[in-house]
């Protein structure tokens, strides 16, 4: 007899392998049904051959290396300036009036359409590919964190003041607690931005290493199969790195949804 506890554990296992299988018999009988010529959208089995052998050799590593070292420099200057910025706009209302407009402009942009003026002015290197991904993402943050501010419990703020709590204490104690949910819903969202805009920089301007320089060499040498297998190497990036923020984001603000 099963315990309690390992029905339980096969139970979620169920449900999460659940989804996966559902996408992996729907792509084989779509390719049963030769809705799509065999050579341009291969069997999964294909698919998932191509992803073993690159990553089984090695060879993808130094690609996987710079992809996410780029979208890592991007990302952490956007959180260091985004966050910095938002809270300040956040506490001084007048100020975000001012500049919501011109920030939501920009962040309205999109960052691809920019791609020209970054390759201009800074190049085909690195710093035009991390200028855009801190383009990005910069401005949700931003936003989201003076967001969190703007809308922080005024109750708890009132109530230390009284107490004789200066405006920095309240602000440290009280307001910034209160807008890190906000703050981390911004964060989330420009960690998966950063890397869309990572692979879409190595596509558009070229690299030696990169997942978007080898997505593009497979298109244009037509090994379908790889091009593929990236396709979910990109995915897989993109939920592992989500899954780790989510961990850090329970552990720094255990309170929400309780």
């Amino acid at each position: 007899m099963l315990s309690v506890r390992t029905k339980s554990n096969l139970t979620r296992l169920a449900k999460i392998l659940t989804g996966p299988v559902f996408i992996l018999i729907l792509w084989q009988f779509v390719y049963e049904l030769k809705i799509f010529d065999s050579s341009l959208f291969p069997k999964p089995i294909d698919a998932f051959r191509a992803l073993w052998e690159m990553t089984s050799s090695g060879k993808i590593l130094p690609d996987l290396r710079d992809t996410v070292l780029r979208m890592l420099a991007g990302f952490g200057l956007a959180t260091i300036f985004g966050v910095a910025l938002g809270l300040l706009l956040g506490s001084f209302t007048p100020m975000f009036e001012s500049a919501e407009i011109v920030i939501d402009f920009f962040r309205s942009i999109p960052v691809t359409t920019l791609y020209p003026v970054f390759v201009l002015i800074y190049g085909i290197g690195d710093l035009s590919k991390i200028g855009m991904i801190f383009w990005a993402s910069f401005f949700v943050i931003t936003l989201n964190s003076a967001y969190g501010v703007i809308h922080s419990t005024k109750v708890r703020a009132g109530i230390v003041k009284l107490y004789g709590a200066s405006p920095s204490q309240i602000f440290r104690w009280i307001t910034f607690y209160d807008a890190l949910p906000q703050t981390l819903i911004g964060l989330r969202v420009a960690i998966s931005f950063s890397l869309i805009i990572s692979i879409l920089c190595e596509m558009f301007m070229g690299s030696k290493y990169g997942i978007g320089q080898l997505i593009t060499d497979a298109f244009t040498t037509y090994q379908i199969d790889k091009l593929f297998a990236l396709i979910i190497i990109s995915g897989l990036l993109g939920y592992f790195f989500n899954r780790i923020f989510v961990f850090f984001e329970k552990k720094l603000v255990p309170w929400v949804g309780k």
